[in-house]
């Protein structure tokens, strides 16, 4: 019937957009269960490196630093920062999951073996979608979210209350585009591998 063609027409029409939206909702799923178990292990290893010589030597092993977080401060204190983590993460999770869902389904036809070329062998062509849908997410997720990075980096390494801790300090430091994209090159490469 005619009505089923025209469902079926819309469908796949609809087919990018779904693989995009479900790459996003699975890569910020992805990065909240992630953060889970990164944050504890930051926070243990990162109270290892500021410890002085003479107490790392009695007290420098993962195990007893773990127990004393628990110890003073509860379970909680593993967590230390898991709220700051997903200021980035998820954002930078989703952005990319989605963008190189979305990439990776508009240029999936070049992989194919069936596709019209000799010339290039079917697994270089499947590679090369690979590593440019990786990129592109890569560059998509780093422009967006670069801000973010930055905000959190300058609140995790200020010393005291972060002065733009506020929301109205945070959308100033956002109009602002001075130093919000330091360091977006390593960035989108650390991301794109």
């Amino acid at each position: 019937p005619p009505a089923v063609a025209v469902y079926e027409k819309q469908l796949q029409s609809l087919g990018p957009f779904v693989t995009s939206f479900s790459g996003g909702i699975a890569g910020g799923m992805a990065a909240v269960s992630s953060q889970a178990i990164i944050v504890p292990m930051d926070v243990i290893s990162q109270k290892l490196m500021v410890m002085e010589d003479s107490v790392y030597r009695e007290k420098g092993s993962a195990v007893k630093v773990m127990k004393s977080i628990i110890a003073r401060e509860g379970y909680g204190g593993l967590f230390r920062g898991f709220g700051l983590s997903l200021f980035t993460s998820l954002p930078a999770g989703t952005i990319w999951w989605a963008s190189y869902a979305g990439v990776k389904d508009l240029l999936n036809h070049y992989a194919d073996p069936n596709y019209p070329t000799e010339a290039i062998p079917v697994i270089a062509r499947q590679g090369l979608v690979q590593v440019t849908s990786a990129f592109s997410a890569a560059f998509a997720a780093s422009i967006l979210t670069q801000p973010l990075d930055t905000i959190k980096t300058r609140m995790q390494v200020a010393k005291g209350k972060p002065v733009f801790f506020s929301p109205v300090s945070v959308a100033k430091e956002l109009a602002s585009t001075s130093g919000l994209f330091k360091g977006l090159l390593p960035r989108i490469g650390h991301m794109g591998v």
